[in-house]
């Protein structure tokens, strides 16, 4: 199979033919003919590592991953809620998987009661499917019962749906494949639609435990006129992880009336969409 242009090959030592006794030119051709052949393997290596001209580095493919969401998010009030995404941009050795349950439930207009948990714990946010459930439908707050268990739930769209087996599904954990610091960046489209100004708390969890002194508070702007409040806080953390541990962006606000959205292609003058959330994971060294 060919090998694509610049790909960086690890040189391997070469295996030196035993020398003998007396001097033999034919045997200090071959030492010197693999000598050449494993320097040059060197020169090649080394060189499309550096790059020509001043280009270093620029063949190195290091684990990233970038990802954002596409869709209004909300929380109730005081409530964490862990931020969802759910398109992939770029990725290599970085991925985002789901947070999944699965159990038995019945719906009557927008109350859900779930009688019986299968496997998973119910996160805020999740999308059900299932039966015939209204497409979209998204799990929005829990009114009784245990958290993440059985009990009752409010979802996104009235409907009626008799007992049946339902999967809930919330596409958040930022995982890697690799152990290392990674620099995790992220934003958020905050908007407030009240006349006064709302705070709202962000922070991380790795394999679902806080860490500490990860949480940022934001203030975002009251409405105005005819315009919502909006904000965009943005920040970076470096973050130790092994290989398969997972990342998350949690957040909070008191008051409903704050949430992030998107917004649709705009016009006078034309500009692109807005993600709700956007969040990246780089790798920036191996672990010490």
């Amino acid at each position: 199979m060919a090998i694509p242009p610049n790909t960086l090959i690890p040189p391997k030592a070469p295996n030196l033919p035993v020398g003998p006794l007396q001097y033999d030119q034919r045997y200090q051709d071959q030492l010197l003919n693999t000598l050449r052949l494993y320097f040059n393997t060197l020169d090649n290596t080394f060189g499309t590592l550096l790059g020509v001209g001043g280009g270093g580095g620029q063949y190195i493919r290091f684990p990233y991953g970038a990802f954002e969401d596409t869709t209004v998010q909300t929380a109730p009030a005081n409530t964490a809620q862990v931020m969802r995404l759910n398109s992939t941009t770029y990725n290599n050795g970085v991925s985002v998987a789901a947070h999944t349950a699965v159990f038995t439930g019945s719906i009557a207009t927008t109350n859900l009661t779930v009688a019986t948990m299968t496997s998973g714990a119910i996160y805020l946010g999740m999308t059900l499917t299932g039966g015939a459930i209204t497409a979209g439908t998204l799990v929005v707050s829990q009114t009784s019962g245990t958290a993440g268990g059985a009990g009752v739930y409010v979802v996104s769209i009235s409907q009626t749906r008799t007992s049946l087996t339902i999967t809930g599904s919330v596409a958040s954990e930022i995982t890697v494949a690799q152990a290392g610091i990674y620099n995790l960046q992220w934003s958020g489209q905050f908007i407030n639609v009240a006349a006064q100004i709302h705070e709202v708390s962000v922070w991380i969890r790795v394999n679902g435990t806080d860490i500490v002194g990860s949480t940022g508070r934001v203030s975002i702007n009251a409405k105005h006129g005819a315009f919502d409040g909006g904000a965009i806080p943005a920040w970076n953390y470096l973050i130790e992880l092994q290989a398969n541990d997972y990342v998350e962006l949690w957040w909070s606000t008191p008051d409903v009336d704050t949430y992030i959205t998107s917004f649709v292609a705009g016009t006078s003058p034309t500009r692109p969409t807005t993600a709700s959330v956007i969040a990246t994971l780089t790798f920036v060294s191996a672990l010490p």
